[in-house]
C-alpha cells in the first residue's frame, strides 16, 4: 500500500473500487480476501486486465523456443498435471543437450526441482506460481480446439509405469480446468476412452465416462460402462451412484412410455439405493441419490415414503458422519422438495433435479 501511495505510476493501474478506502479499510481487504498470496492480492489491487498485460507483456519479450515451453508447463500445470523433463522433452521434441540451457534462460519464469518417485528421482518443472500460470493458460489456450489436442497429446505419449503420470492422467479428469471443462461432451468421451484404454485400472475416468453417457441420454452404453466396470472391480460407491441416477434418467427422459412404466423403472432405482445406502453407508452422495429417487417418485405419484425414509436416513448420516456437507444436502432437498409440493412448472424443477457432481 505504501509503494501505490508513493509511486504513481503504479496509482494510474490501482483499481477503482481499491483507491476508493482509506488505508485501514483497504488493509482490512486486503487481509480479508488475500491472506498472504503476493499475486493474488496485486490482482485485488490492481484491475485484472492490467495485471494480465504485465504477465503478457513479459511473455511476449521470451524468445520463441521459451514461450512454448512457458506456455506448456503453464498449461499442463493449470489443467492438474504434474509437468516434468521428459513430458517436456516428448511433447515439444526439445533435444535433451538444450534443456540445462534453456532453463538457465528462464531462470524464475520456470523452475526446475527433483520429485523422489520410488527411488526414482524425477526431474520436475512448474512455473513461479498458480495464478500466473493461469493467466497464461487462459490467453494461451483460449479456443478449445487447442486445449483438447494438448489434451489428447499428452494422454497419447503418457508413460503409465511413472507413478507421477498415472496421477497426472487422474488429475487431468478434475472439473475445474480438466476434461470436464471441455464444453463439447464428445469430445471428453473420446479423451476419456483413451484414458480408460491407458489406464484400464483407473477408476475414476469410467466414473466421467458414464457420468457423461448417463447425461447425454445414451442410456445402453452408459449401463454397458457400469457392467464393465462391476467385472474390473467391485462396484465403488461412485458406481453405486451413477447406476441410481441412470435409472432416475431413464424413468424421467425416456420419451414415449406411460406413467406405470416411469413408476417401476423408479421402484428399480428405490431398490438400488437402497441397496447402496447400506454397502456404501459413508457415501453422503448415495444417501443423495436415494433423495432424488424419493423426490422423483412424489412429483410421479405423489407417494412421499420414499423421500421421506431417503430425508430421515441422509440426517440419521449426518449426525453420525459430522459432515458439513451432508447439511448442503438437506437443505438442497428440502428446499426441491417445496418446489414440487407448490407445483412449479416441470421445466424448472427438472432444472434442479441434474444429479450432484462427483
Amino acid at each position: 500500500m505504501s509503494l501505490v501511495d508513493s509511486n504513481k505510476e503504479l496509482a494510474k493501474v490501482v483499481e477503482t473500487s481499491f483507491s476508493g478506502f482509506n488505508r485501514a479499510e483497504k488493509r482490512r481487504r486486503l487481509t480479508d480476501r488475500c491472506e498472504s498470496d503476493m499475486f493474488v492480492c496485486m490482482r485485488n489491487i490492481f484491475a485484472s486486465e492490467s495485471f494480465d498485460d504485465i504477465i503478457l507483456r513479459e511473455f511476449a519479450d521470451l524468445a520463441v523456443i521459451h514461450q512454448d515451453i512457458y506456455r506448456l508447463v503453464a498449461a499442463l500445470e493449470n489443467a492438474g498435471i504434474k509437468v516434468h523433463r521428459q513430458l517436456v522433452i516428448r511433447l515439444l521434441s526439445i533435444p535433451m543437450t538444450a534443456i540445462m540451457a534453456v532453463l538457465d534462460s528462464m531462470t524464475d519464469i520456470v523452475n526446475e526441482y527433483t520429485l523422489k518417485e520410488k527411488q526414482q528421482h524425477i526431474y520436475a518443472w512448474r512455473g513461479r506460481h498458480p495464478v500466473i500460470s493461469s493467466i497464461i493458460a487462459k490467453y494461451k489456450y483460449n479456443e478449445v480446439d487447442k486445449l483438447v489436442a494438448l489434451f489428447e497429446k499428452v494422454i497419447d505419449t503418457a508413460s503409465p509405469t511413472y507413478d507421477v503420470e498415472v496421477r497426472s492422467m487422474i488429475e487431468l479428469c478434475n472439473i475445474q480446468t480438466g476434461i470436464p471443462c471441455i464444453p463439447d461432451r464428445e469430445s471428453q468421451n473420446r479423451l476419456l476412452r483413451k484414458m480408460i484404454s491407458l489406464l484400464p485400472g483407473q477408476r475414476v475416468p469410467r466414473h466421467r465416462l458414464i457420468r457423461n453417457l448417463t447425461s447425454m441420454g445414451q442410456f445402453d452404453q452408459a449401463q454397458t460402462e457400469i457392467r464393465i466396470f462391476e467385472k474390473d472391480f467391485r462396484a465403488d460407491a461412485p458406481v453405486a451412484r451413477l447406476k441410481v441416477e441412470l435409472l432416475i434418467a431413464r424413468a424421467t427422459e425416456t420419451d414415449g412410455i406411460l406413467l406405470e412404466d416411469r413408476m417401476s423403472i423408479l421402484g428399480q432405482a428405490r431398490e438400488a439405493a437402497i441397496r447402496a445406502t447400506h454397502r456404501h453407508a459413508n457415501s453422503s452422495a448415495v444417501f443423495g441419490a436415494y433423495c432424488n429417487v424419493g423426490l422423483n417418485i412424489l412429483r410421479y405419484s405423489g407417494a412421499r415414503e420414499t423421500f421421506d425414509d431417503a430425508m430421515a436416513k441422509l440426517r440419521r448420516a449426518q449426525e453420525r458422519l459430522a459432515d458439513p456437507d451432508i447439511g448442503l444436502i438437506v437443505r438442497r432437498y428440502e428446499r426441491l422438495e417445496a418446489n414440487v409440493m407448490s407445483q412449479r412448472p416441470e421445466k424448472e424443477i427438472e432444472a434442479e433435479l441434474v444429479g450432484d457432481v462427483d
